[in-house]
């Protein structure tokens, strides 16, 4: 049998469960219809029939295909915002590019999710040689994306507490009003990595969440440098609130509960591998500890024909052998990893050592593989 660690609360419920579920979004309460049975154990690995919800809004709605002229209108303005929030950046070097929601990544491979204006080689005025990448959301006019190119640390200059408060109000100024560090429904993860033997920088995370649960990955993240007292890197991955909140109308009740869940793992695992001796236990994969989540994948968000986004068991795994390397060389000790639609029950992702592997983008398991 696989363990569970310790701070996993089992879910449980009873096996007659309501599936055939006709939701609002976030903003209204949820209303189910119908009712229906989960397969027991032994039939996990089948998936229940959901009546999917459709969809009002899409991506088109809220990024117009802009004329040149316009585009060139926002780059400057894009300008501005970034100038607001890093007044110690040299405006000299701010050349914005316009990059659709189809694109590439620096391996060739295909990616589609929300426009930007990229300005690459950004440079302070004074006292640094980095060049930094930065993003801005054109119809947002937010800063989605701040990173240098290289990396460059040192001892810390400040504490770990002070870090922490201008890192939050960076994101507060960065955001602007209604900022994901006032929501009092907002995640969040907070992690000094000096004072662990890591590098000097103070790691901060807020992950909006639906109806108690927690986005994959709408979340807004910033390392600041505790040695340059600045800034490191920040990344707002926020979905327009209307957009997102239109996708999120599934139940934030599963019908597949988490021992459900683990029992399909173990009954796919199985087949390849002895439970016992490979010792498996479940670890989160996220900040938030726990296992359960809307799945927000940009490549669902900005679907040209989008799906109600799924709610999902994401369950990492660690084996006897991950672990002993773990204690050795200190090595991220999972193993393999999990996804389960926690409605329907139907496998999205199982990846474990080199023989099993089931990892798809699309809801339920359609598109390319992730």
């Amino acid at each position: 049998m696989v363990k569970r660690k310790e701070n996993f609360l089992a879910l449980t419920a009873a096996l007659g469960l309501i599936f055939v579920i006709i939701t609002a979004g976030c903003t209204a309460g949820i209303d189910q219809q119908g009712d229906g049975q989960v397969h027991k154990a032994e039939q996990a690995t089948g998936t229940l029939q959901l009546q999917i919800p459709e969809v009002s809004v899409s991506w088109k709605d809220f990024y117009p295909d802009y004329d040149d002229r316009t585009k060139s209108e926002i780059i400057e303005k894009a300008k501005d915002e970034i100038m607001r929030v890093f007044p110690d950046k040299d405006g000299s070097t701010l050349n914005g590019n316009w990059i659709g929601r189809e694109r590439y990544n620096d391996a060739g491979m295909k990616q589609i999710g929300s426009p930007y204006i990229e300005f690459e080689n950004v440079t302070y005025k004074l006292g640094e040689g980095r060049n930094y990448k930065i993003r801005v959301d054109p119809d947002q006019m937010k800063i989605t994306y701040y990173s240098p190119n290289t990396a460059q640390y040192g001892q810390p200059v400040i504490s770990y507490n002070e870090a922490k408060q201008k890192a939050i109000e960076f994101i507060r100024n960065a955001q602007g009003e209604d900022s994901i560090v006032d929501d009092p429904d907002a995640n969040s993860y907070f992690r000094d990595s000096f004072s662990s033997g890591g590098i000097p920088v103070t790691y901060v995370v807020y992950y909006k969440t639906c109806n108690g649960v927690t986005y994959q990955e709408n979340s807004v993240s910033l390392t600041y440098d505790m040695r340059r007292d600045k800034v490191e890197r920040y990344f707002d991955d926020l979905t327009d609130p209307e957009l997102l909140s239109s996708l999120t109308v599934l139940s934030p009740e599963p019908d597949i509960t988490y021992d459900e869940a683990i029992q399909v793992l173990e009954d796919m695992i199985s087949e390849k591998y002895n439970l016992g001796e490979e010792g498996l236990e479940c670890t989160t994969l996220s900040n938030y500890d726990s296992p359960l989540s809307w799945w927000d994948n940009d490549n669902l968000v900005y679907a040209d024909d989008p799906k109600p986004l799924s709610l999902v068991w994401d369950i990492g795994m660690t084996s006897t052998e991950s672990r002993k390397e773990y204690e050795e060389k200190r090595i991220d000790p999972t193993c393999g990893s999990f996804r389960i639609d926690a409605h329907t029950g139907e496998v999205t992702r199982l990846v474990y050592g080199e023989d099993i592997f089931v990892k798809t983008y699309g809801y339920k398991g359609s598109s390319n593989p992730q």
